[in-house]
Formats: C-alpha cells, sequence, structure tokens
C-alpha cells in the first residue's frame, strides 16, 4: 500500500561518483530504488556528502525526469508544467486533496508548501538556464 508518511526523513548522502547511499538501511540505492521508496511513502533528504548541502530537489527532478524502464514524462507534459508554474499546481493539489482526502492519507500542508518552494526555486533555475541561452555573453 502507498501512503504518505511524515514520521521521519530518511537521508540518502549523493557521492561525487553520482551513487546515492541510503542511511537507514546502510547501502548504495539506485535512482529507480529511490523513486521506489516515495512511492511506497517514504520522505527522504538528499545531501550532498561532501558539503551537506541540501540537493534533494536537483535529484528527485532527476528521478522525475529520467527513467529505467518507467515511462518518462514527455517533453509536452514537462513544457507544460513549467508554464504552468506553481499556481496551477499549487490549485490543483487544493483540488486533488479535496477529493482523495476521504481516501488516502495525503501529505500535510507544511510537506506541500516545501513542494512548492522547491518548484519555485526548479522554475528561477529554468528562467536562468533560459536566460544564458538566449544571451550566452
Amino acid at each position: 500500500m502507498r501512503y504518505i508518511r511524515s514520521d521521519m526523513t530518511r537521508i540518502i548522502k549523493k557521492y561525487g561518483n553520482r551513487k546515492l547511499y541510503d542511511s537507514a538501511e546502510s547501502r548504495y540505492i539506485s535512482l529507480s530504488e529511490l523513486r521506489e521508496l516515495i512511492r511506497d511513502g517514504d520522505t527522504v533528504r538528499i545531501v550532498d556528502s561532501k558539503t551537506e548541502e541540501d540537493i534533494t530537489s536537483e535529484v528527485l527532478t532527476k528521478a522525475i525526469v529520467e527513467h529505467d524502464g518507467d515511462k518518462p514524462l514527455s517533453p509536452g507534459a514537462l513544457h507544460a508544467l513549467i508554464r504552468w508554474g506553481t499556481e496551477t499546481f499549487e490549485s490543483g493539489l487544493a483540488l486533488f486533496g479535496k477529493s482523495v482526502h476521504k481516501v488516502l492519507p495525503v501529505a500535510e500542508t507544511s510537506q506541500v508548501n516545501v513542494l512548492l518552494e522547491k518548484i519555485r526555486e526548479l522554475e528561477e533555475r529554468v528562467d536562468n538556464l533560459q536566460r544564458r541561452v538566449d544571451d550566452p555573453d
């Protein structure tokens, strides 16, 4: 059964060789296994092994975009997600929450707010990258 639980955050360390180390299991995991942890309800925090910088949003974005046999998001869906922005995403979550909260336990408001903030950060990064592409000087 897949559900969201908020009792503990699992720490995953990312090493320079691009490997992910699950501190709770004391073993390396793949991006596919990371996705499965999240689908099973685990909350993760991913940190750079050297700097201890929180890189959760970057790695989770990669986990969404890349795939190991899963159907990836199409370029059209990714474009739409960026175009819609956080307001539409937030509205969609609110609508989703209203219709599903009776059936499934959903994320706490604080978790949704953290996710929305990460999306805003990603939007800013995409905008900055687009500006670099448009004006390489």
